[in-house]
């Protein structure tokens, strides 16, 4: 059924993938949640991007600041 793979037989070809050059940038969000939501949802609208895209907004810490970042990434002609 199985046949053994005793050091006789022809190694297979290496399979290597395409390489592609990304670059990446981040844009982050600072501010009010109800303004980071609009700005998203504006960035959506426009095609720049998906909602699903961005991270939910978090507290910072500092008083009624939020922080929402999403990573786009292109590939390099």
């Amino acid at each position: 059924m199985f046949q053994s793979s005793g050091g006789g037989g022809n190694a297979p070809a290496t399979f290597n993938l395409p390489s592609f050059n990304q670059e990446a940038v981040r844009h982050i969000l600072l501010g009010d949640y109800s303004a980071i939501i609009d700005a998203i949802n504006r960035m959506a609208l426009l095609g720049y991007c998906e909602r699903i895209a961005w991270s939910e907004p978090l507290p910072t810490g500092r008083n009624g600041e939020f922080i929402s970042v999403m990573t786009r990434k292109r590939t390099i002609p």
